[in-house]
């Protein structure tokens, strides 16, 4: 049975994101670009190894705020990541602030691919939005499997290398 590669996660901001896009060596990336309701988009620069951006606009507010993440935005984030090439092995997921909408994505997609999201609720960097975690989780279990029990995987990944 082959194992996925572990997936490699990074929670910036607006500016950091860009700047990533500087570096002239790094692994294929995707990212998933949040910006404020209204506001302009952010700009990147051109690499070989971004594989894609998705650009999406809500604000960092909970569920039932004005401009919050809605369902369908939260689908448009599942439908990006279940189609990610199976060369990417980095997202980057970026909001105004680095701290709560991004990181709740981040969790969100974390716990659906590898099936934990401890590094990111335990990070007092970050303050996950959870209603975005929840609107993406769910939307990922809808579209695509349930998530990856965690202790299951790590023992599978025991027994098949002993």
């Amino acid at each position: 049975m082959a194992m996925r590669k572990l997936m490699c996660y990074e929670i910036m901001n607006r500016i950091d994101a860009r700047l990533a896009t500087k570096e002239s060596d790094a692994p294929n990336t995707v990212i998933i670009s949040i910006t404020d309701y209204g506001d302009k988009k952010n700009k990147f620069y051109p690499t070989n190894w971004l594989k894609g951006i998705l650009e999406i606009q809500f604000d960092d507010v909970e569920f039932g705020g004005e401009n919050c993440i809605t369902i369908q935005q939260a689908e448009e984030i599942a439908d990006f990541v279940l189609g990610i090439n199976s060369s990417v092995n980095r997202i980057i997921v970026h909001c105004e602030y680095g701290q709560s909408r991004s990181a709740g994505v981040a969790t969100a997609i974390s716990t659906y691919l590898e099936g934990h999201d401890n590094s990111i609720f335990i990070n007092r960097k970050y303050y996950p939005n959870k209603t975005c975690y929840r609107y993406v989780l769910n939307a990922l279990q809808r579209k695509g499997r349930p998530p990856v029990n965690f202790f299951r995987k790590w023992f599978l990944l025991i027994v098949i290398k002993a």
